[in-house]
């Protein structure tokens, strides 16, 4: 039986590493895959998505390419991310005092590539993907299951998405923390919801986090 009676439960996308990081990981997979030596594809696709355009779309008819195949790329493959600064270095400092989870909506092969990807296996006790127990955030069965896994006494909730992420938890009594968007999160946050849906505090660092629970000690 473990001591640590209080658990930290992480958001994945947006929140532990950047998510545009993912798509240019898997934009540059497909080109590879497509044109290997025309190296101006994978530029091409990104321009494309800051301008709004469908990519696969574009790439499906000019190259010739079933968009169920870009997807399938997508979604599959092994990516090349990195977590945001300080996030190791909070799960080291922690990792006695606290019992981690994730919890995260998504494919269950895409968000465990991610997850292996990024070395966080190393650290996180439970994981909940939203395909593996048929349900998405804001479901409390995400959160009840992370809650039947880890028995622990407080937990905490670290995310980034407005709309789904802090609704449930702070309905649950949970801390719940807001990574600030710097300009590049996949969905875009919306201060303006009703009160119950906004974070208790919101960091626009994983160093502040990190700070936060260093003067509980």
């Amino acid at each position: 039986m473990t001591s640590k009676n209080n658990a930290i439960v992480f958001d994945l996308d947006d929140t532990l590493y950047p998510e545009i990081d993912y798509l240019k990981s898997a934009y540059q997979f497909i080109s590879e895959k497509i044109a290997p030596i025309d190296k101006t594809l994978y530029f091409l696709m990104l321009e494309k998505y800051f301008k709004n355009e469908n990519v696969f779309d574009y790439v499906g008819k000019t190259y010739n390419v079933d968009k169920s195949q870009l997807l399938t790329w997508y979604r599959a493959h092994f990516p090349h991310i990195k977590l945001y600064p300080h996030v190791e270095c909070f799960l080291k400092k922690f990792r006695d005092d606290f019992r981690f989870a994730i919890i995260t909506d998504g494919r269950s092969t895409t968000q465990r590539n991610k997850i292996k990807s990024l070395g966080l296996d190393l650290y996180i006790d439970t994981i909940i993907i939203s395909e593996e127990i048929g349900s998405e955030k804001p479901s409390p069965a995400n959160f009840d299951k992370v809650k039947q896994l880890l028995d622990c006494e407080s937990y905490c909730y670290i995310a980034d998405n407005t709309k789904k992420d802090f609704v449930t938890p702070n309905m649950m009594g949970w801390l719940t923390i807001c990574l600030n968007d710097q300009g590049n999160n996949i969905h875009k946050q919306d201060f303006s919801l009703p009160n119950e849906f906004l974070p208790d505090i919101r960091v626009s660092s994983w160093q502040e986090i990190e700070n936060i629970f260093s003067k509980k000690d």
